[in-house]
C-alpha cells in the first residue's frame, strides 16, 4: 500500500504544473498599486505572473529594483537617466509609443502660455511656472537645460549655489513638485502645505503642470506636446506655444515650436535574466488589454481622465504602445547624445567639457587599427586622437554615445550605423589617384567611391556558375559585410526567396 502511495504521488509531481515565474512591479501611489492589483488579477491565466510594490517615490523603486526587492517600473527620461546611473545600473527594456508619432519613441517637450498673454521666451525672467517635478524631462530637465544654454539663467555650477536657487532667483515663483529645499519653487503649488509640494501632489505631472497654469497659479507650463489636449480639447485655442525663435504658435504647431524632442518613458529594470519574462508579461498584457481591445480593463490610460490622481498610473495615458528596447541599449544609448548631454549641463558635468573642438576622435578597431592611428595622430600634430574598441559594433556604441567621433565602414555596418542615427560624411575613392585632367574633378571622385563585388572561383574549376552554386562550398569576407555576405546572398534570397542559405 505504501509503495502504491509513493507511486500515485510521484506520478502527480511529474505531471504536476512547473511554478510560475514572477515578476514584481514597483508602485509609487495607491492608485498605481490598485490598477497593478486589477492588472495581476486580470493576467491570472498567463504563464508569467505579476505582484505589485507599492514604494514612496519613484527613487525608492529604483533602489528597490537594484537590490532585487522588485523587478520594474516605467520610468521619465529624467529619471532614467538617474536609475542608469551606479550604483543602480538599470537598463531600458521597452519604451511607449505615443498617438501621432508615427510609431517613434519620442515626444516634444512644450511651453504652453494663455493666448493674449504677450510675452515671450525672451520675457520668461520673473514669470511664474508650472513644472511636472523636479529632474522631469519636458516639465524641468529640457526647459531649464535651455534656458541654461541660452545664459538666461545664469549659473556658475554646483559650488556656487544649486541650480534649484538658480530658477528661483530667475522666476517669480512656481510649483515644482520634488522641490522642497526652496521655498520659492513650492509657492505656486495647491493643496496641504506639507504635501503640496511632493510629487505626487495635485499639481505635478503633466495634468498637475497644466492645471497649474488653468488655475492662473503659472504664466507659463512646461510639459508634452500632447498635454492641452489630453486636459481640455475643446480649449486648445485658448492657448499657445512659446518658441525658442521668440514667436509664439497653435497648440497644434508643436513640431515647429518645441524646446525639444524627447526620449519616451521606459520600463526600466536590473540587466539579469528577468528581462525576457518581463517582456513576455507586457507584450502578452498588451495583446489583451491594449488600444482597440474590447476589454474593460486598460492597459495605457484612457485619456481624459478628470483626477490628476488617477493619470498616468503605471503607464502614460497617452501610450498606445510598448516596443521591446535591443538589448544592447543602455540608458545613455536610449536618451541619446544630445538629451544625456543636456541633463549632464543641469550637473555642470557636461560630456568632454574640456576637449578641444577642432580634434576629431577616430575609433580604431583592434590594436594594428590602433597602432596606424597613433601614427596618424603623431603627423596630425594631435588634430587626431585615437579611441580603440574591439569591434566594429563597439565603435559604433561609443560614437552613438559621444565617445568618439568618426570610423571608415564597409557597407553593410554603414547600413547599421545608419538605423543607429550615424550619417556618413565622406567615401572611399579606389580611383582617380594618378589620373590627370578632369578625372580630378570632385565630381569623379564621389562617382568613384564605390567598387564592384565580385564571385572569384578557381579557373580549372570551369563548370562552375553563378547558376549552379547550390551544393557548392563558399568562403566569406564575414556575416554582414556588404561584398562577402550582403550582395551575394540577397542575389541569391532574390533568385530562390529562401533564407535557409544552409539549404
Amino acid at each position: 500500500t505504501s509503495l502504491r502511495l509513493f507511486l500515485v504521488l510521484s506520478t502527480a509531481l511529474c505531471f504536476a504544473a512547473p511554478p510560475k515565474t514572477n515578476i514584481r512591479w514597483c508602485t509609487i501611489s495607491s492608485a498605481e498599486q490598485n490598477k497593478c492589483h486589477n492588472l495581476r488579477d486580470h493576467m491570472q491565466a498567463e504563464a508569467v505572473a505579476l505582484t505589485c510594490l507599492q514604494k514612496a517615490t519613484y527613487l525608492d523603486c529604483i533602489k528597490a529594483i537594484s537590490n532585487n526587492e522588485a523587478d520594474s517600473i516605467t520610468l521619465d527620461g529624467g529619471q532614467v537617466f538617474e536609475a542608469g546611473l551606479a550604483p543602480y545600473k538599470l537598463k531600458p527594456i521597452a519604451a511607449e509609443v505615443y498617438e501621432h508619432s508615427g510609431g517613434s519613441t519620442n515626444y516634444y517637450a512644450v511651453a504652453v502660455v494663455k493666448k493674449g498673454t504677450g510675452f515671450t521666451i525672451n520675457e520668461l525672467q520673473g514669470k511664474t511656472s508650472c513644472h511636472t517635478g523636479l529632474g522631469r524631462s519636458a516639465g524641468w530637465n529640457i526647459p531649464i537645460g535651455v534656458l541654461l544654454h541660452r545664459g538666461d539663467i545664469k549659473w556658475d555650477g554646483k559650488d556656487s549655489a544649486s541650480i534649484e536657487q538658480a530658477v528661483a532667483n530667475f522666476f517669480s515663483a512656481s510649483c515644482v513638485p520634488g522641490a522642497t529645499t526652496e521655498q520659492k519653487l513650492c509657492r505656486q503649488c495647491k493643496g496641504d502645505p506639507k504635501t503640496k509640494c511632493s510629487r505626487t501632489a495635485p499639481y505635478s505631472g503633466y495634468s498637475g503642470a497644466f492645471h497649474c497654469l488653468q488655475d492662473g497659479k503659472g504664466d507659463v507650463a512646461f510639459v508634452k506636446h500632447t498635454t492641452v489636449q489630453e486636459n481640455a480639447p475643446d480649449k486648445k485655442d485658448e492657448y499657445e506655444l512659446l518658441c525658442l525663435d521668440g514667436s509664439r504658435q497653435p497648440v497644434d504647431s508643436y513640431k515647429t515650436c518645441h524646446w525639444a524632442r524627447v526620449p519616451a518613458h521606459a520600463v526600466m529594470a536590473r540587466d539579469d535574466n528577468k528581462v525576457d519574462d518581463i517582456w513576455a508579461f507586457l507584450s502578452r498584457a498588451q495583446e489583451k488589454f491594449g488600444v482597440d481591445t474590447t476589454s474593460t480593463f486598460h492597459l495605457f490610460g484612457p485619456p481624459g481622465k478628470k483626477d490628476p490622481a488617477l493619470k498616468d498610473l503605471l503607464f502614460k495615458d497617452s501610450a498606445i504602445q510598448l516596443k521591446r528596447i535591443p538589448s544592447l541599449m543602455d540608458s545613455q544609448l536610449y536618451l541619446g547624445f544630445e538629451y544625456y548631454g543636456a541633463i549632464q549641463s543641469l550637473q555642470k558635468d557636461q560630456l568632454n567639457s574640456n576637449r578641444r573642438e577642432n580634434k576629431t576622435r577616430w575609433c580604431a578597431v583592434g590594436k594594428n587599427e590602433k597602432s596606424k592611428c597613433d601614427l596618424w595622430s603623431v603627423v596630425s600634430n594631435g588634430e587626431v586622437e585615437c579611441t580603440v574598441a574591439d569591434n566594429t559594433k563597439d565603435c559604433i556604441i561609443k560614437i552613438m554615445k559621444g565617445e568618439a567621433d568618426a570610423i571608415s565602414l564597409d557597407g553593410g555596418f554603414v547600413y547599421t550605423a545608419g538605423v543607429c542615427g550615424l550619417v556618413p560624411v565622406m567615401g572611399e575613392s579606389y580611383e582617380g589617384k594618378h589620373s590627370s585632367g578632369s578625372l580630378n574633378s570632385p565630381l569623379f571622385y564621389l562617382l568613384t567611391a564605390s567598387y564592384f563585388a565580385v564571385a572569384v572561383v578557381k579557373k580549372s574549376d570551369s563548370d562552375i556558375t553563378w547558376n549552379n552554386l547550390q551544393g557548392k562550398k563558399s568562403c566569406h569576407t564575414a556575416v554582414g559585410r556588404t561584398a562577402g555576405w550582403n550582395i551575394p546572398m540577397g542575389l541569391i534570397h532574390n533568385k530562390t526567396g529562401n533564407c535557409n542559405f544552409g539549404e
